[in-house]
């Protein structure tokens, strides 16, 4: 249970959840699209495979051929040229570099970790001007596949200098995903807490550890020690049907899921009558539970509370909006403060004339763009903007 019993009926009353999932941005289901550097980009191609209703697309950026040196000015071109389709498709962006995606690290990768970092610092130039669109990272650019295994530098060492380059050439507030949890645990034993470090899990129900993410028989304490209270989206690629992953989505903090990789257990979640609510809690799902108007001296304030009744976490700077009598009257505040089964309050000063309000409108928006965030209450599928009457005289 959220919250009280007796607040918790009245609630449902007044403020009913809708049954349909809510596309929202940098959440949901996504695929990957895999770019080698040395190639120039197809956009015929492209455009015959992405597909319009999934906001949300892995970038697997393949650097192999660049083992002995820099990246050419060719391979700095194609990757500009990859982010700026993306951007244009108005797509919001997860990136994976590795050098190789074949199960042959050992062969593809660089025989200096000096390389590597080389290659982290051009990058990083590159995709600065699309960072508010990046919702994240995927690995440190080594491993098969970019999963940081069967690699020369997935030593402690080289995962410590790797990470530190990181955040050195991309910052602190980017979102760094890693595969499993024992390099969390490694990086902040030896860097302390980094509350935009987080988790990709590729093989989710694969097997009691998710084949290697979590420590033998420690997965309940692990997502509870590294993820429960992290301010940062986790995703991957689910290997098998679980029913379970109701009950766990939000254990998960899932935000993100391949909509390709396996498709029997999606089929099987189908089979089973569960699908629905996991297209419904995937990503963050805010629901307004609650409005209240207050006078303090000579201004009005509405207080909105919102529930995260979804699984995942809202990465993005929002803000909120009331037009009343031709002004607009805002707040903004972070998305990721919305934590799955938490209240939230958001307070709007309304100044001293609030004539208008019975014919006012609120709405919520990324900040950086404007790209409107869509509520799960009943009865406002696909609004950019409420009436506020909707919401007050229910």
């Amino acid at each position: 249970m959220l919250f009280g019993k007796r607040k918790e009926e009245v609630t449902r009353q007044k403020y009913k959840e809708s049954k349909y999932p809510v596309p929202n941005p940098g959440m949901g289901w996504y695929r990957p699209f895999l770019f080698d550097l040395r190639e120039e980009i197809d956009e015929f191609l492209l455009s015959t495979v992405i597909v319009e209703q999934e906001r949300l697309c892995l970038l697997e950026i393949k650097l192999a051929g660049y083992q002995n040196g820099p990246i050419s000015h060719e391979g700095i071109f194609h990757l500009e040229q990859i982010l700026d389709y993306f951007h244009e498709q108005k797509k919001d962006i997860m990136l994976r570099f590795a050098y190789d995606f074949e199960g042959k690290a050992f062969e593809k990768e660089p025989l200096s970790l000096k390389q590597v970092l080389q290659h982290m610092n051009q990058i990083a130039q590159v995709v600065k001007p699309f960072e508010k669109e990046i919702l994240l990272y995927q690995g440190l650019f080594v491993g098969s596949w970019g999963e940081m295994h069967s690699s020369r530098f997935i030593t402690d060492l080289s995962i410590l200098k790797l990470y530190d380059e990181f955040r050195k050439c991309f910052g602190k507030e980017a979102c760094l995903a890693l595969r499993t949890i024992k390099y969390l645990a490694l990086i902040e034993s030896a860097r302390g807490r980094d509350d935009k470090l987080t988790l990709f899990d590729d093989a989710i129900y694969g097997s009691d550890t998710d084949m290697g993410t979590f420590s033998e028989g420690r997965k309940a304490e692990e997502l509870d020690m590294f993820i429960s209270n992290r301010k940062c989206p986790v995703g991957g690629e689910v290997l098998c049907g679980e029913e379970r992953i109701t009950k766990e989505i939000q254990a998960y903090h899932l935000t993100y899921l391949n909509s390709q990789y396996d498709k029997n257990a999606i089929l099987e979640w189908e089979r089973n009558g569960v699908l629905e609510e996991v297209n419904r809690r995937l990503g963050y799902r805010f629901l307004i539970v609650g409005l209240n108007a207050s006078n303090s001296g000579m201004h009005t304030y509405m207080k909105i509370e919102l529930l995260n009744v979804g699984g995942g976490i809202c990465p993005y700077e929002l803000t909120m909006s009331i037009e009343m009598g031709g002004n607009t009257y805002k707040t903004s505040f972070m998305g990721s403060d919305l934590m799955p089964t938490k209240i939230e309050e958001i307070v709007i000063d309304l100044g001293r004339d609030i004539s208008g309000l019975r014919d006012s409108e609120l709405s919520l928006v990324r900040r950086f763009d404007g790209a409107p965030i869509h509520f799960a209450n009943s009865g406002l599928r696909k609004l950019d903007k409420i009436p506020f009457k909707a919401l007050w005289e229910k």
